[in-house]
């Protein structure tokens, strides 16, 4: 069950994706994308393997399900989250695409530890909420590099 959950979450959310006009081109949307996912990678294996601060489920079908969520849920999410935080005119709206943002991540987070996907050693909810929150701040400060790498390139002459 846990599997078609997950997969109909990343098909919903992959379509979302592709349907919502994105003012960033292709290209800062896979640089996004990429970098959240090798970083949302890395963070996972230290908090499972290195430091054992969770357990991962030993089940083949939903270690399945949480390479869905980590490898595509949590990078698309902030690929989405920068799309709408550029798109957003006031500060307000900027905290209101970021809190909604971290309240989908975070859900999706429950539903790991619901289906048993992820299990808590030496972890709590906080933990969680801070690790989601780097996750998106990461996202929006690889986007403030690009975008301030295109500035200064706008400026070059050949």
């Amino acid at each position: 069950m846990a599997l078609s959950i997950y997969l109909t979450i990343t098909i919903l959310v992959l379509q979302f994706a592709y349907h919502v006009q994105k003012p960033l081109s292709f290209l800062q949307n896979a640089v996004i994308f990429m970098v959240v996912a090798i970083i949302t990678r890395q963070c996972l294996t230290l908090l499972v393997m290195e430091w054992k601060f969770y357990k991962m489920t030993e089940d083949d079908w939903l270690f399945v399900c949480l390479l869905l969520c980590r490898d595509v849920l949590t990078p698309m999410m902030s690929v989405i989250f920068i799309n709408f935080y550029v798109r957003a005119k006031s500060a307000g709206q900027k905290a209101v695409v970021f809190l909604v943002s971290l309240v989908i991540l975070l859900a999706l987070h429950q539903l790991a530890i619901t289906f048993n996907l992820l299990t808590y050693l030496k972890w709590n909810f906080f933990y969680t909420i801070l690790l989601n929150a780097g996750f998106l701040l990461t996202a929006l400060g690889v986007f403030k590099l690009i975008s301030l790498t295109l500035e200064n390139r706008k400026h070059e002459s050949l």
